[in-house]
């Protein structure tokens, strides 16, 4: 559904004819630190997509040199830009198991790879709204020592253990996406409570140039490479991209932010009454006891890849959206298996024979999700 209303064009076209400044400046800003407030986090750096999110995460590591040896453990589901900029850059990357409970990472098969590989960094998937078990996570970080970046790109609003997704990591990115919880159409955001990443996500966004940073770290900067005032707005640190938003974008999400708790609370409660009403029909996340859900999608996994397209082809009649589960198995896709061997793994494999999306979003009511749930229950 696209979650962009009538009421939301108008608001951004009223905007648009006081005839504003278009390309990043004060309403990225004020977006960033209303996101910020929502979310309890000090520092988020909007950019354009969330898999540019992706991508500046991991360069933000590089660039403060926190990426170690670029050991990193990655999600067999989630999403191939998860994986796509650790081999981009040059890192290790080593994919984990499905865990059952979440269809996030598998933390005994985890415990194994950090025993065996040492990695400096775990990244973290809430598969489509679905907590992972960030408490037993962060027992192994302080048992093992590595970083945590967490993707919250389909889970805005998603609590584990009463803490939102997003807050538990070194960095957290979420997605703006059309169809996603909220959307700027295209756009996405970092969040992270560390000064030093912050500053390299800024620097990295806008080509690498110091005059996004804070006056006074600028000044420092330019103190320290001896850099004359006239060439500080375009005298370039490091290696960057351009991955800004627009003011376009970063307006919408202001107006898109004040229906997120609504939003949120509608497809909470429709993740419910699947999970209530598919108890027993097909297998889905059953999610760990007193985490929230909010998802983007509710995942049903079937019994096999010939039940799956029998659930398909019903939903089709009835004119119900439905998709493979994100990408089932990443470890099966030829990105990953033109340069590393297949990944074979139970869960992460059921999910990629069987795996398959029901809709959820704000637009649907109790009603749409019974009748959605009648379909398959009359498909068995």
């Amino acid at each position: 559904v696209n979650t962009i209303s009538q009421n939301d064009l108008a608001q951004l076209i009223a905007w648009l004819k006081k005839y504003p400044r278009l390309t990043m400046d004060a309403e990225a800003r004020r977006f960033e630190q209303a996101w910020s407030r929502w979310l309890g986090v000090k520092y988020s750096v909007m950019c354009n997509s969330g898999a540019s999110a992706n991508l500046l995460m991991y360069a933000a590591l590089d660039s403060a040199r926190r990426s170690g040896q670029r050991k990193v453990v990655v999600p067999a589901s989630g999403w191939p830009t998860d994986i796509a900029p650790a081999i981009q850059f040059g890192w290790k990357p080593i994919m984990c198991e499905s865990d059952p409970v979440t269809f996030g990472l598998d933390m005994d098969f985890l415990e194994k790879i950090i025993k065996r590989e040492r990695p400096e960094t775990v990244v973290v998937v809430h598969v489509l709204g679905v907590p992972t078990d960030m408490t037993r996570l962060q027992k192994l970080q302080r048992r093992y020592g590595f970083n945590i970046i967490e993707d919250c790109c389909a889970s805005h609003g998603s609590r584990h253990q009463g803490e939102l997704v997003g807050t538990f990591g070194l960095i957290s990115v979420f997605s703006f996406y059309y169809g996603h919880h909220m959307s700027t159409v295209e756009g996405g955001i970092l969040c992270t409570n560390d000064e030093q990443i912050y500053h390299q996500l800024l620097m990295l966004r806008s080509h690498g140039w110091l005059k996004d940073l804070p006056p006074a770290k600028a000044r420092r900067i330019m103190r320290q490479h001896g850099v004359d005032p006239f060439h500080a707005p375009f005298t370039f640190v490091i290696p960057g991209f351009n991955l800004r938003p627009t003011e376009i974008s970063a307006r919408m999400g202001q107006i898109q932010l004040r229906q997120l708790p609504a939003t949120i609370r509608r497809r909470v409660a429709n993740h419910r009454l699947y999970q209530q009403e598919l108890q027993g029909a097909v297998g889905f996340a059953p999610g760990i006891k007193g985490d929230l859900i909010s998802s983007i999608s509710f995942c049903g996994v079937a019994e096999s890849t010939r039940q799956r397209q029998r659930f398909v082809r019903a939903l089709h009649r009835q004119r119900i959206d439905t998709r493979i589960f994100t990408a089932g198995n990443l470890g099966r896709h030829p990105f990953w298996t033109d340069r590393y061997p297949v990944f074979k793994a139970p869960q992460a494999d059921k999910l990629y024979r069987g795996g398959f999306f029901l809709p959820n979003n704000q637009s649907l009511g109790r009603a749409d999700i019974l009748h959605i749930c009648d379909v398959i229950k009359k498909t068995l």
